[in-house]
């Protein structure tokens, strides 16, 4: 201690001094704290980065960068960010951004498919895609991560829980089936189309489609089959084997007819000839039925004779107009009514007469006679009237109903009991007292 150090008093003086350290001081905090919050915002960007997908179509169907949506069990998991027309010219690039919680669930083997792009009867649930747009629904899928793929137009099928392939050729060019398209079994959806492609011969000028069909055993509950793993195709291909020897053929077909969707049916054809399965290809093939579709059916449509048809119809109508303008058929329609009632008047005369006789009241030979007469006229009346009708048929190349026919041998029949009335009486004019012995 130094003399400096002591004051007058004797007491020691306090003394300031410089203490140094690495805090620059509260009011740096502020700057600190927003630089943190940059960076941690930085991060989570970087973490939450979407997953650019690109995906072709054959045309853009209404699709809109920042509007169309992405949908996986109906969640919304991206959008379309931007549409580009492909290289070749002829399809439609849609590139998407998608949430990268999705990563694990783009593969090789997911499938895109765009739901609304033609809204249709059919599909009431595409009908919503004409006030909110086309949407695209995500299927994920098997094999290594991938970031392209070919889109499929339609409402995505159910999932297979088992997929088999197989093969069935159709003659013809089949376009309007597509991968996606259904598979069906007695009208059950048992499975879908993978790949549909075309087959030319330059040879022989045949054109053919090969289908290529994923079939799911356990949709069509084989009894007694249980298996895991590949055993479900050994099962599959001989509970097939047997189908198709009893008849069973695959076909286009469309439900409802003609307005909907195409899709192939595996049916049981009756007098089906004799096939198998043919093992020979990569898959093994189902055999076809001949023909089927709306194109076979506007095929047998334009074998109909419709000339000769129509040129049937067309005398049979002149025909018929003919006979209900003829004005002989008037007048034996008026005949014939004035018959029927001069019969109903002389049964009522006669019916009067046979109720009010009586032994002291018996009626004269003469009016006897006269009821003969009348009775012989009603009946050349009605012979007469019926001769007339028939001759007028028989002219028509209509046919007459077998109501006509029946009622013309009824009035045949009447006249004959009228006539043999007529002529019993005038043997025995005593019966109208007596009766009929």
């Amino acid at each position: 201690m130094t003399d400096d150090e002591v004051s007058v008093t004797g007491r020691r003086r306090t003394a300031a001094g410089r203490r140094r350290t690495w805090w620059p001081g509260w009011i740096w905090a502020i700057p600190l704290a927003a630089i943190g919050i940059v960076v941690w915002l930085m991060v989570r960007a970087l973490s939450s980065r979407g997953i650019g997908v690109t995906v072709v179509f054959d045309d853009a169907a209404g699709m809109a960068a920042n509007s169309t949506r992405v949908l996986y069990h109906g969640l919304e998991v991206g959008r379309v960010t931007a549409l580009s027309l492909a290289s070749d010219g002829r399809h439609v690039r849609a590139h998407l951004d998608i949430d990268g919680d999705m990563r694990p669930y783009i593969n090789a083997g997911t499938r895109f498919y765009l739901i609304g792009a033609h809204p249709s009867l059919t599909d009431p649930a595409s009908l919503r895609a004409l006030i909110s747009g086309p949407s695209i629904a995500l299927v994920p899928g098997r094999g290594p991560p991938a970031d392209r793929f070919v889109g499929i137009e339609g409402k995505p099928p159910e999932r297979l829980e088992v997929a088999i392939p197989y093969t069935a050729t159709f003659a013809g060019a089949r376009g309007d089936i597509r991968s996606g398209s259904a598979v069906t079994l007695g009208g059950v959806e048992v499975g879908e189309v993978s790949s549909a492609e075309l087959l030319t011969d330059a040879k022989t000028g045949a054109i053919e489609t090969r289908v290529v069909l994923l079939l799911d055993p356990t949709r069509f509950h084989i009894e007694g089959a249980a298996p895991r793993g590949e055993d479900w195709t050994r099962v599959m291909n001989t509970t097939l084997e047997q189908l198709v020897r009893h008849g069973l053929r695959a076909a286009i077909a469309q439900t409802p007819p003609i307005i909907g969707s195409p899709q192939v049916a595996l049916e049981m054809q009756s007098g089906a000839p004799a096939a198998g399965l043919d093992f020979s290809g990569r898959y093994p093939q189902i055999p076809t039925e001949s023909g089927g579709g709306l194109s076979t059916l506007t095929q047998r449509l334009g074998q109909l004779p419709i000339e000769e048809i129509a040129d049937n119809v067309r005398t049979i109508t002149e025909r018929v107009k003919t006979l209900a303008d003829s004005p002989q058929l008037d007048d034996s329609v008026r005949r014939l009514d004035h018959t029927l009632a001069d019969l109903d008047r002389t049964v009522t005369d006669l019916d009067r007469t046979l109720r009010s006789a009586a032994p002291q009241i018996a009626p004269t030979l003469e009016s006897v006679r006269e009821t003969v007469v009348d009775l012989r006229k009603t009946a050349s009346d009605i012979d007469a009237t019926t001769a007339a009708a028939r001759r007028m048929m028989n002219g028509s190349a209509a046919a007459p109903g077998a109501s006509v026919q029946q009622a013309l041998r009824e009035l045949t029949d009447a006249a004959r009991s009228i006539r043999s009335l007529a002529d019993y009486l005038d043997q025995h004019p005593e019966a109208l007292i007596r009766g009929r012995e």
